[in-house]
């Protein structure tokens, strides 16, 4: 099983290697941070995904600040922004009284004395994560998730598996594509074999099978061409910011209310494709 990934917003005050290291007993892998403007680049970072986040009861929304119980308030506000990932508030020796803190975010599931419960707390995060929709998510696609993982697919995956009726209407969804298609090309596969997308869509026109020449031909199979061409088309149209397109009316105005998910679906046909691609030999 893969490690659950946590962030702990401490304030750096305390030295948190004894939790650090009895959390690794739970599968629990531990990235502590000391104010809330670290954590906000440890959440936005492309390259990283969080199972959970731990909060202290009085936190730093600034490194040279005072930590304050108000600045929980910011914190769980922004993370709940930013991510669907379950996060808990821990209480430090400094706060003793909980009711201190529940008068801020009344919740009492979410709370924890850092001292006594520390058990408890790591078992609840190790429950909640692995029966949370996110984690759903990365076992139904693991191949595609460990080839791509951008978290902006996560976003695409929950609304595909997770619908609401807003999806029909979500004119976000081309624009986070697109931004995926252009990810692909910083990929190790599109670098190595210099592939581009555009091009792939391009060829299209051309030929059903594109065939790319390098120590020996590859053939890139006519379905996957087909896809690239499909979300070119509907991303270039759908991720205008100030033009006003065919795409963006019809998804506006309910028209085509499967669109986006086609579209989400035939990017994880082109995903498909290439984690299943040796990439060494790039043999298709």
């Amino acid at each position: 099983m893969d490690k659950i990934k946590v962030l702990w917003m401490n304030n750096g005050d305390e030295d948190l290697q004894k939790f650090v290291s009895i959390g690794k007993t739970y599968n629990l892998e531990i990235t502590t941070c000391k104010c809330m403007t670290d954590c906000r680049h440890y959440l936005n970072d492309k390259e990283a995904y969080w199972d959970a986040v731990i909060l202290n009861a009085e936190i730093k929304y600034f490194p040279n600040e005072k930590p304050i119980v108000y600045n929980l308030y910011k914190a769980a506000d922004e993370i709940k922004e930013k991510k669907t990932i379950p996060w808990f508030v821990v209480i430090t020796k400094e706060i003793r009284n909980k009711a201190t803190v529940m008068g801020v975010l009344p919740d009492k599931e979410r709370y924890y004395n850092i001292m006594t419960e520390y058990k408890e707390l790591f078992e609840v995060i190790r429950i909640k994560v692995n029966s949370s929709p996110q984690n759903y998510i990365l076992d139904k696609y693991a191949d595609v998730c460990s080839f791509c993982n951008h978290p902006d697919l996560l976003k695409l995956l929950k609304a595909l598996e997770f619908p609401s009726k807003s999806i029909e209407c979500d004119g976000t969804i081309p624009n986070i594509c697109r931004g995926l298609l252009e990810w692909l090309e910083t990929s190790e596969l599109f670098k190595k074999y210099n592939l581009s997308y555009k091009n792939i869509s391009q060829k299209l026109e051309e030929r059903r099978r594109l065939e790319i020449e390098m120590h020996k031909k590859v053939t890139i199979p006519p379905h996957i061409t087909r896809s690239f061409h499909f979300c070119c088309e509907v991303t270039n149209d759908g991720s205008h910011e100030k033009k006003v397109t065919l795409t963006k009316v019809l998804l506006r105005d309910g028209m085509a209310p499967y669109l986006n998910k086609s579209l989400i679906l035939n990017l994880l046909n082109i995903l498909h494709w290439c984690a299943s691609q040796d990439k060494e030999t790039f043999e298709l």
